[in-house]
């Protein structure tokens, strides 16, 4: 395997691209279920890198969408705290009240061919995976 910067970065992005191959096949999975996502809310870790958020948009085909919130494990216990004290209502109506979107990051048109081609070998060598440990 080659070492130098280029290549890394290369294994990288096909490593952040493998991460959006699988999320769109649960994408996938869920609609053929009827269940229909707009968009996926992504948080913490390589996640708040723009770059990283762009990349599995357009893997996944689905737009990434970032929240304002630094501390997104925290919010999510203080808004499951909100409903369990009856300051919210129900769980979505905490999740209005207390989220703000920060940027949202659209899948971008002029990709889709080379992501399609590159999908469908991700379930192809899925496939050939299955075959050889059967």
């Amino acid at each position: 395997m080659e070492r130098d910067l280029d290549n890394l970065t290369a294994l990288y992005v096909a490593g952040l691209c493998g991460i959006g191959y699988g999320l769109r096949q649960i994408i996938d999975a869920q609609r053929a279920c009827g269940i229909e996502s707009e968009n996926i809310v992504i948080s913490g870790g390589a996640g708040q890198h723009p770059l990283v958020r762009q990349l599995l948009a357009d893997a996944c085909g689905v737009s990434i969408v970032s929240t304002a919130s630094r501390e997104p494990v925290l919010l999510g216990s203080a808004i499951l705290g909100a409903v369990a004290g009856r300051v919210a209502a129900s769980l979505p109506e905490a999740m209005k009240q207390f989220t703000q979107v920060d940027a949202t990051y659209h899948s971008e048109t002029a990709f889709s061919p080379l992501h399609q081609r590159r999908y469908a070998a991700y379930k192809a060598l899925q496939q050939a995976g299955r075959l050889i440990r059967e």
